[in-house]
């Protein structure tokens, strides 16, 4: 048994996992804003009563995921946590973005499931893929030609640092120190944050899609996000040349948003084109493709020796 952990800026859900599915589940807050230095104790004890059931533990954790450090962006701090987490568990553990994770779940799930209503995608989907989630943030996942894309320093598939046009040729700044990122235009963060101004009303994101969004400054707004989403989704397809974006997140599986995507990307220029897709797995993606990607990598490590 494998014990798989999603470690996101809100929540913290683990679990216990074997042949792919989930035996025992736990859910508690995050506290990653609040006492981030003591994570890895924290994991540790959430998971007790499996330990000794474990052969490794699968982490897809937010942020910017190193070999050796995560660097928690949205708490401007560094963490060993791989190290930490292996003296913790006493176990090997295998570290993995959180989007990266959803983009390996998607990937292994159209491996794995080639039944009629599936061969399409399977044949069109090849052996390129990418994840997108539109939510608090904007992140992602590649995999090329079979492989999951990562790097060292874990800054990498960070799909919502891409630059974008702005169709009302607005330019507005990202944390990250660019200007006219997707993350920043068209994120549930942005997206509150620009309706509230436009509205006059402190509004969250749910709130925006719920109440909002027939009001036409409101209107345009959405329209405007939809539009760097599908210029990121052209920028990513003359980049890979994937066949195939899997558009998920709390605001990018919002259906006016995701049917506004849909439709501009099939106004794009014949070369750009692609079918964009909703999500398979739910919402312990994170959870099943940490799994996965941990059998993966243990598997090749295994067939080296």
């Amino acid at each position: 048994m494998i014990i798989a952990i999603d470690v996101g800026g809100t929540k913290i859900s683990a679990a216990l996992m074997d042949n792919g599915q989930i035996i025992e589940q736990r859910k508690v807050e995050s506290i990653i804003h609040s006492d981030l230095v003591n994570l890895p104790e924290h994991l540790v004890k959430l998971c007790q009563g499996w330990i000794e059931k474990s052969e490794y533990a699968a982490i897809a954790c937010t942020g910017q995921v190193g070999s050796e450090h995560v660097n928690f962006l949205s708490a401007k701090k560094k963490l060993p946590l791989k190290s930490q987490l292996e003296a913790g568990f006493n176990m090997p553990v295998f570290l993995l973005n959180d989007a990266a994770s959803a983009a390996w779940a998607e990937y292994c799930f159209i491996k794995n499931n080639k039944t009629n209503s599936m061969t399409e995608y399977t044949d069109k989907a090849g052996e390129t893929l990418v994840y997108i989630t539109v939510s608090t943030g904007i992140g992602g996942g590649i995999i090329q030609n079979g492989q999951l894309v990562t790097s060292g320093d874990g800054f990498c598939a960070h799909l919502g640092h891409t630059s974008v046009q702005h169709i009302a040729q607005h330019s507005i700044p990202c944390h990250c120190g660019r200007v006219n990122c997707a993350e920043a235009i068209a994120s549930g963060t942005a997206i509150a944050k620009q309706a509230s101004v436009l509205i006059n009303k402190t509004v969250n994101c749910k709130e925006v899609f719920q109440q909002y969004a027939d009001l036409p400054e409101i209107a345009e707004l959405i329209n405007q996000c939809t539009s760097a989403i599908t210029d990121l989704i052209a920028n990513i397809k003359a980049t890979t040349g994937t066949n195939n974006i899997i558009l998920g997140g709390s605001v990018g599986s919002a259906p006016l948003f995701f049917e506004q995507v849909t439709k501009k990307v099939a106004q794009l220029p014949e070369i750009y084109q692609l079918t964009v897709r909703a999500p398979q797995c739910g919402a312990d993606a994170d959870l099943i493709g940490a799994y996965y990607y941990a059998k993966h990598i243990n598997n090749h490590s295994i067939q080296r020796k």
